[in-house]
Parts: structure tokens; C-alpha cells; sequence
């Protein structure tokens, strides 16, 4: 899925690519995909305007118009943009088709359909609407260290909690909780100030790093644990074998070595 690195690429690719362009028309392919907007709307808001850039906010794409709307994307599990000129480099699952009066195209591709399409008029309305807790780029120690010190949950579940913090999914999660020598279902409550800060310090360090390689489209450093989050991956710190668990229905990745199972 799609987690904040990811998203923050697709708006950095957006914008390289279909700002100040005219759009010509829109086509709807799957309108189970719009929330809260129906096809004619969604067409009436886009044809004849052009994207001025984008913001992220938690695991959405933000595109400001030239209208005062901005519209939404959501990427779901296997949600991308793709812009396009010629019909044979078309993605084989665009739900939304933007076609531009220069002849390019920027489709929402996305396979399994768990993606979502939606505008708005006001981001900080719909951040409210959602309950979105900050996002994970912007919150800082002190508002984190309030969160997370009293919560009862396992920490990765709080971590992936986009009523809490957004942008976080389970990819990231483990990344985070394996940097800091944290098990994925120790309690929040019952870890020490020092032991919340370094979960602080290491997600943002994880997030920079991250949303960096994805925009430059390179593969993420061999010592994060994602590149090992497989069938018989191993700690990169060492050639211990990584375990799963299920932490709130998720697969989680961990080190047995680095993050033991001590709830103190």
C-alpha cells in the first residue's frame, strides 16, 4: 500500500508533469471509486482548468485547481499515477482519465480498486471531516510524546492509527519499530520517555530518507528491514531469520534479536 514516502513521490510526479495544462476532458472509468462527488461534478470542476500543484496530507494527493478546488486522490493498496502521450504506454487499470489540450494524459491507475477519488473546496475541512490526526512529517516531539505516553494499544497498531497520525501504514511501521529497537506489540504506555523519543527521531529520519529515494526513484538503503520483508528475510543487521506476527490484522516484521518482547 501506498504510505507517505509513496504519495509524496505521485504529487512530486504530478507536478513535473501536468501543471499549467488545460484539461480537455475527464473520463470516469469506475465511478465506485468517487466519494461524496459524482461523475458530472467531478468532470464540470476539472474540464477547462489546470492543476497548479499539489500538497500531501497523511495518504492523500492534494491538487489545487485554478477554481478553488482541489481535488483528492487516495491510492488505496495499489493506487499510482501515470502520465502518458502515446495510447501504447497506457496503464492497463486507469479508473480516472485526465486527458490535456496538449494531448498527454494522466491516469489513476490503480488494479484492485481500493483507491478513492473525491474534491473538496477546503483541506483543512476535509483533514476535519476524516478525523486525520497530524501528519507524520509535521507533528512534533511534544504533541507525539502526549499521544503515545498514556495509550494502552501496541505500539505499531498506534503507529498505523491515521486518527492519531497520518501517513504511517504497516510497511512503515515496521521500518520505524526496527530502527528503534522497538517490538511491534509492546504498549505504548509501557515504554519510557527516552524509548518515545527515539521512536520520534527514528520515524523522521526514516520518513526524510524515504520520501527522498522514492522521489528520486531509487530503492530504499540495504540496512532498513523493507527490502528483507519477505518469505525467509533476514535482520540486515545480522543473519538472524525475521519473524511475523499479526498486530490489528496486519502482518508485521520484526527482529527477534533486535527488538525483543520485553513489556516492562
Amino acid at each position: 500500500m501506498p504510505e507517505l514516502p509513496e504519495v509524496e513521490s505521485f504529487g512530486k510526479y504530478l507536478d513535473r508533469t501536468s501543471l499549467d495544462k488545460t484539461i480537455e476532458n475527464v473520463e470516469v472509468k469506475n465511478p465506485e471509486l468517487l466519494q461524496n462527488v459524482n461523475a458530472d461534478v467531478l468532470k464540470e470542476k476539472l474540464e477547462g482548468h489546470k492543476f497548479k500543484y499539489t500538497k500531501r496530507y497523511g495518504k492523500y494527493t492534494f491538487t489545487a485547481l485554478d477554481n478553488n478546488f482541489w481535488l483528492i486522490l487516495h491510492y488505496g493498496m495499489t493506487g499510482r499515477l501515470k502520465y502518458f502521450k502515446n495510447q501504447d504506454e497506457a496503464p492497463s487499470y486507469d479508473r480516472l482519465l485526465i486527458t490535456f489540450e496538449d494531448g498527454g494524459h494522466l491516469a489513476f491507475d490503480d488494479p484492485r480498486k481500493f483507491g478513492k477519488i473525491n474534491m473538496t473546496s477546503s483541506i483543512e475541512d476535509f483533514v476535519k471531516e476524516k478525523k486525520l490526526g497530524s501528519d507524520a512529517t509535521e507533528i512534533n516531539l511534544k504533541v507525539f510524546k502526549e499521544i503515545f505516553e498514556k495509550r494502552k494499544g501496541a505500539i505499531k497498531s498506534l503507529l498505523m492509527d491515521q486518527h492519531i497520525m497520518a501517513g504511517i501504514g504497516n510497511i512503515y511501521s515496521d521500518e520505524i519499530l526496527f530502527q528503534a529497537r522497538i517490538h511491534p506489540k509492546v504498549p505504548a504506555n509501557k515504554l519510557n520517555s527516552a524509548q518515545i523519543e527515539r521512536i520520534f527521531k527514528v520515524m523522521k529520519s526514516v520518513l526524510k530518507t524515504s520520501v527522498d529515494k522514492r522521489i528520486a526513484d531509487e530503492e530504499l538503503p540495504d540496512s532498513f528491514i523493507i527490502p528483507h520483508r519477505k518469505k525467509n528475510g533476514k535482520c540486515p543487521n545480522s543473519d538472524i531469520k525475521l519473524k511475523t506476527i499479526k498486530v490489528s490484522s496486519r502482518t508485521a516484521y520484526y527482529c527477534p534479536q533486535c527488538q525483543k518482547e520485553i513489556f516492562e
